[in-house]
């Protein structure tokens, strides 16, 4: 193996001690025989009790070994990409009236967190029963904290009458030109009134002004009205993927 590449399989310090059992990641988007060899030893060795691993769709030997392994598939994964050449702020069209979207402060984090919990039914985590409903409802509510507090480049909350009713989170690599949206909720009251819209092309607006010139994000399969939503803005599909969790008893 070159030393500038990625292990095949990794261990996860945070998500271990976050959700109380020790779990790793594949860096690798392909199995076969060998690789699935390396990973038993490695899972004996690291005494890994939940695996992620996220495979190429379109390749169908790694998707027979998986379902012969006993991996979980727990996500259809969609990435969307859009050139932000032809984006204006100044004539895109505005989602709806009343709509306030300003930088994120760390007096908003108690209200963000509140709407984190009910805004990832779609997540990998809730599909998945063995990961307890209150720990990843923590785990995003902890993920827009951080985010919210300097992790990420991008932090948008949405108002309405003066209540905060959702947010959008994202990252800047800016020696490649490029950022990927990380975090969208939206209040369930205020859901359907376009503040996702809203938020979603205040965040395009952001990422132009800051020079960006291609932005791209992942969603489910499932999570349909968000597809929706980034089809309507011009965005188009570069890849899908699949998700699966590996447990090991």
């Amino acid at each position: 193996m070159n030393v500038t590449e990625s292990p095949p399989y990794q261990f996860l310090d945070w998500d271990t001690n976050f959700f109380g059992f020790r779990i790793g990641r594949a860096n690798i988007n392909r199995l076969d025989s060998a690789s699935l060899a390396l990973l038993h030893q490695w899972q004996r060795e690291n005494q890994i009790r939940c695996l992620y691993f996220l495979a190429n769709a379109d390749d169908r030997d790694t998707i027979s070994l998986a379902e012969q392994e006993g991996f979980h598939l727990v996500e259809v994964r969609l990435i969307f990409e859009r050139s932000l050449k032809d984006w204006q702020p100044q004539s895109r069209p505005v989602a709806a009236e009343g709509i306030v979207i300003r930088p994120a402060q760390t007096a908003d984090v108690p209200a963000l967190q509140e709407i984190a919990k009910n805004s990832y039914i779609d997540s990998r985590f809730y599909f998945d029963w063995r990961f307890p409903e209150s720990k990843w409802q923590e785990y995003y509510a902890f993920w827009v904290k951080k985010s919210c507090e300097g992790g990420a480049e991008l932090a948008l909350v949405a108002e309405m009458n003066g209540e905060i009713v959702g947010y959008i989170t994202g990252q800047v690599d800016r020696v490649k030109g490029e950022a990927m949206y990380e975090l969208t909720g939206v209040k369930e009251s205020a859901r359907r009134l376009g503040v996702g819209q809203a938020l979603f092309r205040s965040g395009l607006d952001w990422y132009f002004q800051q020079g960006i010139s291609y932005v791209w994000l992942a969603t489910q399969g499932r999570n349909v009205a968000t597809q929706r939503m980034v089809q309507r803005n011009g965005f188009i599909t570069r890849a899908c993927q699949l998700y699966y969790h590996k447990w090991f008893s």
